[in-house]
Order: C-alpha cells, then sequence, then structure tokens
C-alpha cells in the first residue's frame, strides 16, 4: 500500500475528533498538572528524605537533639547533655548553637535588640558550611535579611564594631552571610557570634570562671546537632541519654516540661516538616489518582474513536494496510500531545514551585532558598506520560489490526471486552471520587470544627512596647491614672499574645508532669478580649486563672472544685485558683490547645519588677485617644521604648490561622473539583453509550416504554458500578488513614457519616448525569433513533 505523507495522517487524525476535541483538550491539561506534580512530588521527596536543609551540606549522618514539646515544639537543651551523648557509640562528633536577643549598638548609634545566634566554634565544619569557613571566636556576621532590610545595605556599617555593655572588647563585623542563611529552621538571626560571648552573659561576673562555666553547662541553651559516619538507632540514641546523669553541681535549672527527644536529619522545626509531609503525602494519593483517572479515561477515548472510526479502518486493511500504516497516524497524534503536555507542564511546574517556595512549611523544613525545576526529574514525570498516552492511542489499533477483516457484524457495537473495560473504569473513578470526597470532607470537617469554639472581640486592637531598662508603672495603667486614659481602657500582658513560654508544672492532682503556659495579665483581660469566663469573675484582683485544658488534667484524679484550691508555682509560692477560662487561641484556633495559668500582675512578685515587655488592647473607637498618650507616657517613664505596629488582634490570631483556613478553603475547591469531573465523566460515558445504543432505545420508546424505563436502562451500569465501588473505597480509605497509610501524616479517623455523604452525593450525581441524556433522547424524534447508517 501506499504510504501517505505525515501531514495528510494529521489532517485525518484531527478530523476524526470532532466531537470529542473540548474532552481530549482537557485530558491533555490533566496529563500536563499530572506531569508537573509528580516532578514536584519527587523533588520535593528529595528535600523531604534525603537533603539536609538549604543552609548545610554535612557530609555525613546528622541528628537534631533538642526537648519536644507535647504539640511538637523543639526546645534547648543543656551544654552538659552534648557532652555525655558525645561519649555515646558511633557518635564522632557533636554542635550546637544558642538563640537569644541580645542588646547591642553599632559604635555611635543607639543599643537595638537583635536576633542572635550563637555558634559552637565547629558549627561550619562538620555542617559543611562555607560561609563560616573562616569563622572565627572575635567577630559578628551579619545576616543578608537585616544588612538588606535593616541597614539598608549600607557598607560603611561593615567596617564599624558592635558594642554590649557586658563585653569589654568591641565586636568587629566580618562580613554579611548568604541568603541560604537567613532562616535556621523558624529562627532569623540578625547576626551570626561564637558561643565565647556567652561568658559574659551569664548572671556571674566573667572572672568566677567556676561559676560561669557551671552555668553555662546546666543552663538549657543549646539546639545540638550529632554527626555519625554510619546510621544511627534513633531509639537507642534517646535510651542512652535518658542513663545519663546530667545534673551539674551547685546548678539547679527550672524544667519547662519538654522531653529529650532526638531526630534523623537536620528538623528544627518538627510541626513545620509534619505540615510538609502531609502535603507531600496527598500530593501523591493526588498523582495516583490522576494516573489511574487519566489513563482509563484516554484509553477509552481512542477506543470509542476506534469504534466510531471501525469502517475507515476495515477499508484500509482491505486496500493492503498493515499495523505500521495504522499505527502512524495515532503515532504523530501522541507525539504531538506529550509536545503539548511538555509545555504545559513547565508553565505549571514552575507555578507550583514559586507557591511552594513562600510556604512557611517549606521555608521553615528546606530553608531560604527557592524550590528549582529538577530537569532529570521532570523528565522521568514527561517519560511516564508519555508512555501512557503512546499506550492508550496504539493498544487499540493493535487488538483491532488482530479481528477477523470480515465479520457478521458491521455496524457501531461493543464486544464484551469493550464494556467490561467501561464498567472498570466507571468503577475506577468512582472509587476515588468516593475517597476523595469522604477524604477531603473528613479534613474540612476537623478543620472547621477547630473554628466554633467562640470569636475574641473583633474591635480590639494590640501593640506592643519594649525598653532596655526593667519594669512598667503596671498599677498606673490598669487604674488609669495616666493623661487622657480611665480605669478599664486598657488590658494587658507581660508578653506578646503569640508567646509560648512554658515552664513544667507538678500537682498531686496530675497523673504526670505537664508543661504550662505561663502568661502574667491584668485583671480586664478576658473581659477586654471577649473571652468567656467558665467559672469565677470576670473582673479579678489577685490570684490565677486557669484554662479549660489544664482544668481537664488537674479534675483527672479528683472531683475536689479547683475553684478555692492552690498551685503550687516555686519560688512565687502557692496561688490559689480563682477562675477557669475557655481556651485562648494563643497559637490559633486551629492548634491543639495548650495547658496555661493566667497570673494576675499583683501576684507575679519579680516577674511583674523585670518585665521589659508589655502587650496592650483596647476598643479600636479608642486608638486615636489611648495610643498616643500611652505612647508618652512610655516614652516619659522607660529607657528607648520601641513601639510595634497597631494591630487588629483578630487579624493576629487569623495569621496563625492561615494555614488552616487555606487548608478548608482547599478542601472545599477540591471537593467541588471532583464532584464537577465524576459528574463530566458519567454524563459523557452515559450518553456515549446511548449513542452507540439508540435503536435499542429507540424501539424501547416505540414500543411506549415509560422514561423511568429508559433512565434505569440508562443509569444501570453506573449504579452497578457505584455498588463495586463502595466496599473498594471502604478498604482503601481506611488503609489510606491508617498509621501506615499514605494519609497516615494528617491522624485523621475513619469518619462512617462522611462517608455517607460521599456516597449520597455520588448517588445524586449518578440520577442526574443519567437523567440529563435520557430527557435530551425523549425529546428526539422516533424514526430518527431507529435510522441506521
Amino acid at each position: 500500500m501506499r504510504a501517505n505523507n505525515p501531514q495528510f495522517f494529521l489532517t485525518m487524525e484531527w478530523r476524526t475528533w470532532l466531537g470529542q476535541r473540548g474532552k481530549l483538550l482537557f485530558l491533555l491539561v490533566g496529563f500536563a498538572l499530572m506531569c508537573a506534580l509528580l516532578a514536584l512530588l519527587l523533588r520535593l521527596g528529595d528535600k523531604l528524605f534525603h537533603e539536609p536543609p538549604a543552609w548545610a551540606n554535612p557530609g555525613s549522618h546528622v541528628y537534631t537533639f533538642a526537648r519536644e514539646h507535647a504539640d511538637g515544639r523543639l526546645s534547648p537543651i543543656p551544654k552538659i547533655a552534648l557532652e555525655r551523648i558525645q561519649e555515646a557509640p558511633g557518635i564522632r562528633g557533636q554542635t550546637s548553637f544558642v538563640q537569644r536577643t541580645m542588646t547591642v549598638n553599632f559604635l555611635g548609634l543607639p543599643e537595638e535588640e537583635l536576633q542572635t545566634l550563637f555558634i559552637a566554634d565547629n558549627f561550619a565544619a562538620l555542617l559543611g558550611i562555607e560561609a563560616l569557613g573562616q569563622h572565627q571566636q572575635e567577630g559578628a556576621w551579619v545576616s543578608a535579611r537585616y544588612f538588606q532590610d535593616v541597614l539598608q545595605g549600607d557598607e560603611q556599617r561593615l567596617n564599624s564594631s558592635l558594642q554590649h555593655r557586658r563585653i569589654p572588647r568591641q565586636i568587629p563585623i566580618l562580613g554579611v552571610l548568604p541568603a541560604e542563611l537567613n532562616r535556621i529552621g523558624g529562627i532569623q538571626p540578625d547576626i551570626w557570634l561564637s558561643q565565647h560571648y556567652l561568658s559574659y552573659l551569664t548572671p556571674f561576673v566573667a572572672e568566677s570562671t567556676t561559676a560561669v562555666e557551671r552555668f553555662l553547662l546546666a543552663a538549657p541553651d543549646h539546639y545540638g546537632l550529632l554527626v555519625a559516619d554510619q546510621p544511627m538507632s534513633v531509639v537507642g540514641l534517646n535510651e542512652y541519654i535518658g542513663q545519663q546523669d546530667l545534673s551539674v553541681p551547685g546548678m539547679n535549672m527550672a524544667s519547662d516540661g519538654s522531653q529529650f527527644v532526638i531526630y534523623r536529619g537536620i528538623n528544627l522545626d518538627p510541626p513545620a516538616k509534619q505540615r510538609l509531609l502531609q502535603q507531600w503525602q496527598l500530593l501523591l494519593v493526588v498523582i495516583v489518582a490522576f494516573v489511574v483517572v487519566l489513563a482509563l479515561n484516554t484509553f477509552s477515548m481512542f477506543t470509542s474513536r476506534l469504534i466510531q472510526q471501525a469502517n475507515s479502518y476495515r477499508i484500509q486493511r482491505v486496500l493492503g494496510a498493515n499495523v505500521p500504516h495504522l499505527i502512524v497516524g495515532p503515532l504523530l497524534a501522541s507525539a504531538i500531545m506529550i509536545l503539548v503536555v511538555a509545555l504545559l507542564s513547565l508553565l505549571f511546574l514552575a507555578g507550583l514551585n514559586s507557591f511552594v517556595s513562600v510556604q512557611s512549611a517549606y521555608l521553615e523544613s528546606v530553608g531560604n532558598t527557592r524550590l528549582a525545576i529538577h530537569f532529570g526529574q521532570w523528565l522521568a514525570a514527561l517519560g511516564l506520560v508519555a508512555l501512557l498516552l503512546i499506550g492508550c492511542a496504539c493498544l487499540p489499533v493493535l487488538r483491532f489490526s488482530r479481528q477477523p477483516l470480515f465479520g457478521r457484524q458491521t455496524g457501531e457495537s461493543r464486544s464484551k471486552g469493550q464494556k467490561w473495560l467501561a464498567q472498570t473504569n466507571l468503577a475506577s473513578q468512582l472509587v476515588i471520587a468516593l475517597i476523595a470526597i469522604s477524604f477531603l470532607s473528613t479534613l474540612g470537617y476537623q478543620q472547621w470544627r477547630l473554628f466554633q469554639s467562640y470569636e475574641l472581640n473583633s474591635s480590639i486592637q494590640t501593640f506592643s512596647v519594649r525598653q532596655l531598662s526593667t519594669g512598667f508603672d503596671l498599677t498606673a495603667i490598669s487604674t488609669g491614672n495616666l493623661a487622657q486614659l480611665v480605669a478599664d481602657d486598657v488590658a494587658f500582658e507581660l508578653s506578646e499574645f503569640t508567646s509560648h513560654f512554658t515552664n513544667e508544672l507538678n500537682d498531686d492532682r496530675l497523673a504526670e508532669a505537664v508543661a504550662v503556659q505561663q502568661r502574667i495579665v491584668s485583671g480586664n483581660y478576658f473581659n477586654k478580649l471577649g473571652v468567656p469566663l467558665i467559672e469565677g469573675e470576670t473582673d479579678w484582683q489577685q490570684g490565677l486563672v486557669i484554662n479549660q485544658t489544664l482544668a481537664r488534667l488537674l479534675r483527672y484524679n479528683t472531683s475536689t472544685p479547683l475553684i478555692g484550691s492552690s498551685l503550687n508555682l516555686g519560688m512565687l509560692g502557692s496561688i490559689p485558683i480563682v477562675g477557669i477560662v475557655a481556651d485562648l487561641p494563643h497559637q490559633g484556633f486551629s492548634q491543639t490547645s495548650t495547658p496555661a495559668f493566667y497570673l494576675h500582675f499583683t501576684s507575679a512578685g519579680l516577674f511583674t519588677q523585670s518585665a521589659r515587655q508589655l502587650e496592650l488592647y483596647y476598643h479600636a473607637a479608642d486608638a486615636a485617644r489611648i495610643r498616643p498618650a500611652l505612647q508618652v507616657w512610655f516614652e516619659d517613664t522607660t529607657m528607648q521604648p520601641h513601639f510595634s505596629t497597631e494591630r487588629h488582634l483578630a487579624s493576629v490570631v487569623a495569621e496563625r490561622d492561615r494555614t488552616s483556613r487555606a487548608l478548608l478553603l482547599f478542601c472545599a475547591v477540591m471537593i467541588a473539583l471532583v464532584v464537577s469531573l465524576v459528574f463530566t465523566s458519567l454524563r459523557y460515558q452515559i450518553r456515549n453509550r446511548m449513542v452507540l445504543e439508540r435503536q435499542e432505545y429507540g424501539v424501547m420508546m416505540a414500543l411506549g416504554a415509560p422514561d423511568w424505563r429508559l433512565f434505569l436502562r440508562a443509569a444501570a451500569q453506573a449504579l452497578f458500578a457505584l455498588a463495586v465501588a463502595i466496599p473498594f473505597g471502604l478498604i482503601l480509605l481506611s488503609w489510606l488513614l491508617q498509621d501506615t497509610g499514605w494519609l497516615s501524616a494528617f491522624e485523621l479517623t475513619f469518619s462512617a457519616p462522611l462517608f455517607m455523604f460521599g456516597l449520597m452525593l455520588l448517588c445524586l450525581l449518578t440520577f442526574v448525569a443519567a437523567q440529563l441524556p435520557v430527557w435530551q433522547l425523549t425529546r428526539q424524534p422516533i424514526f430518527s433513533l431507529l435510522r441506521t447508517y
């Protein structure tokens, strides 16, 4: 047979897609998105499980050593713990860093508080940080962020020095660090110093060598990083440190209720890494669903197209066409499809990488670096898409070429194999849709419930003030003994609303010691913020108020009333409990509530006298009167006060809940997308089947069959597929949510009501998708359905 040129094949191929070009475009966009998501999955997998953060390049196995709270936050450990674990078998070395706020000044400029990272002398060498390769004990490095944002890129400042009141020598500026070192986990340091300077910052004079050394050993200041030449057992290391004596003679440090923990790799923010792992697992499940749905739909579409073009292929075979002739058209078409997918996927991947690169979970886990396209992984993803497209395009033609040239049937009908393929395709899509709707609705419901407790007073504004000296005249603020202020105008606390300072609380009523937030507040604090007080007086003058979470823990072993009892707060003594308040959203409504107590400032003793920061709350309607009056008063009564920007308290909390709200919106959008895709696919498949069986429908209508009979015939295959999908969806969803499943990071439990919601929604979609083609069919003349072509 004479061969035709490629242009002829492409022209014929384009014409054969008449009526299906919209779905073809939809599938190509789906394949491009799947290719981009798969490349992103591979890249994120490397970042999560194999590569160190952007700021480090260790050549050995690294482990993070710290203390962990119940909510996953890390807190520092004493230096003696690092020295003890250095002796563990297999550990080659250890290093650490200390995070502190340090009051310094550039020569000739006022003092300011800088976020300072104190690093060990071997920090750069063990972690492979080339920028710190010339690290010296004397001198400070400036972060690129601080140099650009605060110093405005002023090179003259780099020739200056830093001064601190307790450090006898000036600290020379060594240079500016690369942007990759702007963020270390959740920490954004302004300057980097050697831990050598810590000896000047203890409660003892630097000349008291013994006392200073003991304090530095016992103080829980260090985040440790361990280096080993071979993989180590994390469980074994945790057991080893649990057996060590970490006491330091003459030093007794208060505990914050956290426990020692060792993580494989550099993991300085476990909650952020958990959120990134959740996104990775969700991405994995979405890609598997994409592969199944797109592959089956594409194969079904090429098979349907082949049925419609069967006569044309049969004529070509009669004229002498063999398999290579028949397959050229589909191969060229699939090559063009792959090219379109490749171009679209690069656009999608660039957008996805930019989106992921600014997410807080990514920045805190991976570091301050953009997620770049890895072309090797992109080509691997594109290769999978190419195999799927070529297979879906060529397999129907190869199967057709093995059939007898002449048969008893010549009409547009489908074999049993084709019908089973269509049924499998439909059942697979319904299984995926049922799992997706059930999972997303469970996740969305979990997020929605977190915001349903109560609402803070939306009219409250807040700002904070920090000073270089210590102590505030809090009585003057609470009584309104200031110009232009009256009593109850302002509420306050001695820390930021979102701070997370904790102490370890031991009490006979507790099952075990717990980490408890300690907050020192004014008597009108809860009333001003609009937080419901469950028991006690709304305006209290002394004692402490506990939140619901701590109240539940204290009632673990007793039914004795809590109001009137006391808590032993160490050096503050026993303080009476005067109230129980609802859990405040200090970390956002979406976070698990932490046990907390609120101490009236008159009962806080030394904490009040040594306060350097104050957060103030007042109604927005009074802001024009209150803010200037407070600012003038602080400038007159404190040393170099620094004022933060005025913000609505509701916006502060909403910022903490931004990830959860985005997840809730994502669930809603994805459910709507799944519903629309399932409806479109059901309607397309039911309509195509009815087109092939139009004569049977015409006969039924001619014999007087009612519309409901036509509907049952149209919906029978979809309802059967849905019945098959139910047990498979139930089994797969249960497996995905279990501890070893692909969605285990979300820590969700199976919800029967929400599974039934997904099932009922799919039933409704099936009925509507079947009813619409039947309604259109009954509007056509019967003779047009009975006509043969």
